[in-house]
């Protein structure tokens, strides 16, 4: 098949990577593949098939058996392009971003066009399919193959001064980076000496400095900077809120030996379950309760870890591949050709859903 991606701006973002992830598995099992961004090609990952600046003029391909949409500002463009048939791989419904207020109307309108939607967690089918009527199928993010536990050195117990990481835009409510920093200011309040890995793509604001002042800050540095750093921490933190799409920062950490608190929201439950310790979202008492049992238990921790990791090889790419070419075959074909799954319950992986 002739497969096309067509990204925003290709800014750092998981959004964006997991969208190139899925390019290269593609083209791997033999698919021509090619990826359009809303401008020059990024320099923080390495985009392993065509790239073509869509910005720079209209782009010159063969028809496409698939155009895939990557962002709500990219589905209307894609229909545009007129290459062929149009699916929307959709990682967050981005109408519940509070900072998209302003452009909820026209993000109701891209959600509203006919075309189907490859999603990354099965609560997006459900909500796809009641919103919007839309015919869904669910397929993961595959695995960064970057994070991986540490090597050779493999502690037994979290250290004497934990390493806490914080992943997030502290600016953007859906990560609710705040819960996370105040779970941080009162783990040091009942005596444990916590030390702090914040990373994000924006700079740290004064607003954030005042509230907890990390004791590191990475500002858009590319994954295996991030991927090096998070093989050092004792435990990752992820208050995000129920618009969080996937969770890709908890499946990372699982995947390098890091055990994690997140909030009870239903794209971490789809697909963390029992490898992470889940409390309710927003409640930083409960975070701060929740790390600090963990982080005195070494069996406890030693199990979380295990869990996490055991978890996340069912996220390798080989894994993904063959769910991802089922996805793009069904929804390249005609709509009347798609079964509606009606009376399904979709996994995590692979299943279509209405």
């Amino acid at each position: 098949m002739r497969i096309s991606y067509v990204l925003p701006w290709p800014t750092l973002a998981g959004g964006n990577k997991v969208a190139v992830q899925h390019a290269h598995i593609l083209r791997d099992l033999g698919h021509e593949v090619t990826v359009l961004g809303d401008g020059p090609a990024p320099g923080w990952i390495r985009v392993e098939v065509p790239y073509v600046d869509y910005a720079a003029g209209p782009p010159v391909l063969p028809a496409q058996d698939l155009v895939i949409a990557t962002f709500w500002s990219t589905l209307e463009r894609a229909c545009e392009l007129g290459l062929g048939p149009v699916a929307h791989l959709c990682q967050g419904y981005e109408g519940h971003l509070e900072h998209l207020e302003s452009d909820l109307a026209e993000i109701e309108a891209a959600y509203a066009l006919p075309v189907p939607a490859l999603t990354v967690s099965p609560h997006l089918a459900r909500f796809l399919s009641d919103r919007f009527g839309k015919e869904c199928r669910v397929v993961s993010p595959p695995l960064d193959p970057r994070f991986h536990p540490p090597r050779p050195a493999w502690r037994r117990r979290p250290r004497k001064r934990p390493l806490v990481a914080v992943p997030g835009i502290f600016e953007a409510a859906v990560k609710d980076v705040p819960t996370a920093l105040a779970a941080l200011e009162e783990l040091r309040s009942r005596g444990v000496p916590v030390r702090s890995l914040r990373f994000s793509a924006f700079p740290l604001t004064d607003d954030e400095r005042e509230a907890f002042p990390p004791g590191r800050y990475l500002e858009a540095v590319p994954p295996e900077r991030i991927a090096r750093e998070l093989r050092r921490c004792d435990l990752l933190l992820f208050p995000s809120r129920e618009g969080e799409g996937f969770g890709l920062p908890v499946l990372e950490a699982m995947a390098s030996g890091v055990p994690v608190v997140a909030s009870r929201i239903p794209s971490v439950e789809a697909f963390a379950g029992a490898a992470v310790e889940l409390v309710a979202p927003g409640d930083a008492t409960a975070f701060a309760t929740t790390a600090a049992a963990l982080l005195a238990d070494p069996d406890r921790w030693r199990d979380r870890r295990r869990a996490g990791l055991v978890r996340a090889r069912e996220f390798a790419p080989d894994r993904i591949a063959p769910q991802l070419d089922a996805a793009v075959h069904w929804a390249a074909r005609p709509a009347t050709a798609k079964p509606s799954g009606a009376g399904a319950s979709p996994s995590i992986i692979g299943e279509t859903f209405r």
